[in-house]
């Protein structure tokens, strides 16, 4: 069944009319209309919305599913207000005020714990073509704690400085940031005289499809 046929027979079962749906919804009677005529899928809060009201997944509305679970856990990620640079250069808030809050579901994490779990926009072309300007990247902290440091991309501090780079982890506690574009060249963090951190890696992007809600991209660490 279609997204339509499914949202069709749940109704029923239901008993709810699309009036009502609507009103639960806090949407028009048309917005439903198109969802009933498969002519469009709400985003991933209001699937969200309709797994909570039916007693299903969101998997099961939005997918080729055809199991009747119950909805899969929803995990509310901080949003960051400051951003990071690829090419630019962004600022480091070091009280992490946090803009907004996006909830996504736990397949979104893997294996992060949602308590480490942030989000971060990020500005630049240096990491093009993989991460483009103005990008949300799913990050997991690493300040303060014990990780195992092997090449990746992550978010690193300069000083005041904020970047997302590819890191080698070099002899001598020092570190080289490789731009993912070939037009900006690598440099090491004691090229620069600031002292480094690792704040974060990186685990994918996200990205919001119109119909389909929030998307994760799962690009990082490799």
């Amino acid at each position: 069944m279609n997204f339509g046929e499914k949202l069709k027979a749940l109704m029923k079962a239901k008993k709810i009319n699309s009036i009502e749906l609507a009103k639960m919804l806090k949407l028009t009677q048309p917005a439903i209309s198109h969802w009933l005529n498969n002519k469009k899928k709400p985003n991933l809060e209001k699937a969200q919305e309709l797994a909570q009201i039916f007693g299903v997944s969101v998997d099961y509305l939005l997918n080729n599913s055809s199991v009747m679970t119950n909805s899969a856990p929803f995990h509310n990620i901080d949003v960051f207000e400051m951003v990071a640079g690829f090419g630019t250069e962004g600022y480091l808030d070091s009280d992490f005020r946090v803009e907004a809050q996006i909830a996504l579901p736990s397949e979104f994490l893997g294996s992060i714990s949602p308590k480490y779990a942030k989000i971060i926009r990020c500005l630049g072309d240096s990491m093009e073509p993989e991460f483009s300007d103005g990008d949300y990247m799913m990050i997991e902290m690493l300040a303060n704690r014990n990780y195992i440091k092997r090449a990746g991309i992550y978010l690193v501090r300069l000083d005041n400085i904020i970047y997302i780079k590819r890191v080698e982890f070099l002899p001598n506690n020092d570190i080289k940031l490789i731009s993912i574009n070939p037009n900006y060249p690598p440099f090491t963090a004691s090229s620069t005289g600031y002292e480094w951190e690792i704040l974060a890696c990186v685990f994918g992007r996200i990205s919001v499809k119109i119909g389909s809600g929030f998307q994760f991209d799962p690009q990082g660490i490799k």
